[in-house]
């Protein structure tokens, strides 16, 4: 088997000081390149688009912790954890600082580490309602995928994190970018609130996206940002697959992690050479 060309989109936390954004995305496609040698017997091309730079540097970086979110990624952040269960049974006049409660309920009720699961959510949030928010921004990075995808034209489309809702977004707004995979990763595609209610009009019916043959997404068992547990296919249509697999007891949510996962490996597996 050879001869297969991906395009991966990267998820929060991927800021790489100091380097152009050629450099930048040189350093994530070698990092996507280790991590899928699962199949050594699979030639793989591996190019990944970075966005990182598109967004603000205080936000990419998770600014100050928890206790430094604004309003917005404050709100969003206890969405998330009302989704996951937290706060029931508290009187709202009894919450106080609710999305450290938030996060570490979250963190006790899933068996994760505390520390990392604030400082995941200080990252988290703040990037995904400057997506959001930053018109400029979201268009940047959703007129820069597509120009990506027209000059690559990968077979596969991987996209992670939030990257699978720029992926999303892109998608439906170019119809003529032709992917013949878009693999999702931990999407937060489906969660209420947070992104699925705020995805734009271009994004049309919540469906696969024209241009895409097969779309297939993954998500551990665990990973609190992949909302709705289930799978993404209760909210959206023509899914060929929705797939729950075992990335990692506490490392739930990074990329390397599903990148070697044995889903993906047989996704990868199941596409013939052109």
């Amino acid at each position: 088997m050879s001869g297969i060309s991906i395009l991966g989109v990267h998820g929060v936390g991927n800021l790489q000081p100091g380097l152009d954004p050629a450099e930048a995305g040189g350093r994530l496609s070698g990092w996507w390149s280790s991590a899928l040698k699962t199949l050594p017997s699979l030639e793989m091309q591996v190019e990944v688009f970075y966005y990182a730079h598109m967004l603000s540097p205080s936000a990419a970086q998770g600014g100050g912790g928890v206790s430094f979110l604004d309003g917005d990624a404050s709100a969003a952040a206890v969405a998330w954890a009302s989704h996951l269960g937290a706060y029931e049974g508290v009187p709202q006049g009894r919450l106080t600082q609710p999305v450290r409660m938030g996060a570490e309920w979250v963190a006790t009720r899933f068996g994760l580490d505390h520390g990392l699961t604030a400082r995941f959510v200080a990252a988290f949030f703040p990037e995904v309602t400057r997506y959001f928010a930053d018109i400029r921004a979201r268009t940047a990075a959703i007129e820069g995928l597509a120009q990506a995808i027209a000059r690559v034209s990968p077979r596969i489309l991987i996209a992670h994190s939030l990257g699978s809702v720029i992926a999303y977004e892109a998608l439906h707004a170019h119809p003529d970018c032709q992917v013949e995979v878009f693999l999702t990763l931990g999407s937060p595609l489906a969660m209420p609130d947070v992104v699925y209610d705020r995805l734009a009009e271009h994004a049309g019916p919540r469906g696969r996206p024209p241009g895409i043959r097969r779309w297939i997404n993954i998500a551990d068992h665990g990973d609190i940002i992949a909302i709705p547990k289930g799978g993404i296919s209760q909210a959206f249509s023509g899914l060929a697959g929705d797939i729950s697999d075992s990335i990692h007891a506490f490392d739930f949510h990074r990329v390397a992690g599903y990148l070697a996962c044995p889903a993906t490996a047989g996704v990868l597996a199941a596409i013939a050479p052109p």
